[in-house]
């Protein structure tokens, strides 16, 4: 009520409106202050890593693989090209648990009940295009969704109502999913295998600008995922301005200008990252970038600091880049100092400066990224997690 003044004023249920109305105009439906309370959760997640668990995590896999009907992923053809790689990387995940998986999008035929479902970012595929059609009570409540999406944001608004009447959510934040667990929702964290990868571009990729203003250098399409030394850009970022990351670049542009930097800085006006358009090549091009960058930067876009796995670990970690970031909600298996740096905004430079040009500090950057990895190399076994999550899928 207190966000939305003139809804006390109408003969209207607010909970009512909130779903009905303002969860669809994307109108912010929680007070910053009951966010950041909510986000004070500890990270942890259900699933840990053991040799143990791993028998008992192969155990399940193979006695629930097996009745699992063809699972279909969704996504909208309309929307982000990091909701495709999300979908795509979900179900290379499932298929190798031994389920046949396709990825359909909103202008397939509706799933019957018995169908294993599981749409991604219902944020776009529920209000874009034809995924409006998919909005009924037939079809909802067999379906299970992935959000991806930040808790205080306009997107997690338009996830709201198909989130709320899924079959379940898997959830790409670890609080987040914890929090719609403790609602009494059927929920959980769930983040797709990554690996390190020697090559991101298509041979296309070699015509687009971006690719053509990299040191030469940079040039090569195939990535030496093991040398860090030598490589030629000292320090990369990738992401789409707001006003705290306007306030580092402006602050930090001097420091940023000693460096051999490679900076995209999207602006809004420009919109998201579409699959269906030319621009969907800067995906590919911000993990090539990675690839040849000592470090990668993650600059929060607001004060809520949730761990942004896309950067963080598929396109950076993956590329063999040292991560730096300012500080993180926490992570299940990653930490900080361990896996990735971080550091109150303020203090980046000065530790940039130490893990390129102090002998302790390129020490400590090679020890944090060869654990990084270590981790990404265990990771491409996904027996335990997958195994939960069909667990969580069957019940």
């Amino acid at each position: 009520m207190s966000l939305n003044k003139g809804v006390a004023k109408r003969d209207i249920d607010p909970l009512f409106h909130m779903l009905a109305i303002g969860a669809y105009e994307g109108r912010q439906l929680f007070t910053r202050e009951n966010v950041a309370r909510v986000l004070c959760l500890d990270g942890r997640d259900d699933v840990q890593g053991s040799s143990s668990q791993d028998r008992a995590g192969t155990a399940l896999l193979t006695e629930r693989s097996s009745p699992f009907p063809p699972a279909t992923v969704y996504v909208s053809s309309l929307g982000n090209v990091f909701m495709n790689e999300i979908a795509h990387d979900l179900a290379h995940d499932l298929s190798c648990s031994g389920i046949r998986v396709s990825i359909e999008n909103e202008t397939s035929a509706l799933p019957s009940r018995a169908a294993l479902s599981i749409v991604v970012a219902p944020h776009e595929f529920f209000w874009l295009g034809r995924g409006t059609t998919w909005m009924r009570d037939d079809v909802l409540p067999n379906m299970f969704v992935y959000n991806t999406e930040q808790l205080h944001t306009p997107w997690f608004a338009k996830a709201l109502l198909p989130i709320l009447a899924a079959k379940g959510v898997l959830d790409m934040s670890p609080q987040v999913a914890r929090l719609l667990r403790e609602a009494g929702m059927r929920s959980m964290h769930f983040e797709p295998s990554s690996s390190l990868r020697t090559r991101w571009l298509e041979e296309a990729d070699a015509d687009h600008p971006l690719f053509r203003a990299l040191p030469r250098d940079a040039r090569r399409i195939e990535i030496d995922v093991d040398e860090w030394d030598n490589r030629p850009i000292d320090v990369s970022f990738f992401g789409t301005e707001s006003s705290s990351r306007e306030s580092f670049f402006a602050g930090n542009a001097e420091r940023l200008a000693k460096w051999s930097s490679f900076i995209y800085y999207r602006r809004h006006s420009r919109g998201p990252i579409k699959n269906s358009l030319n621009d969907r090549a800067l995906t590919r091009i911000a993990g090539h970038v990675a690839g040849y960058s000592k470090i990668s930067l993650n600059i929060h876009r607001d004060e809520f600091p949730f761990f942004e796995w896309h950067r963080i670990v598929r396109q950076c970690m993956a590329s063999g880049s040292v991560v730096v970031s300012d500080p993180c909600l926490p992570h299940p298996q990653l930490k900080p100092g361990e896996h990735y740096f971080e550091e109150e905004p303020r203090q980046i430079p000065n530790l940039i400066d130490w893990l390129l040009r102090d002998t302790e500090g390129q020490r400590e950057a090679r020890r944090v990224r060869d654990n990084a990895s270590e981790h990404l190399k265990r990771n491409g076994d996904r027996r335990l997690q997958v195994s939960e999550l069909l667990k969580r899928l069957s019940e």
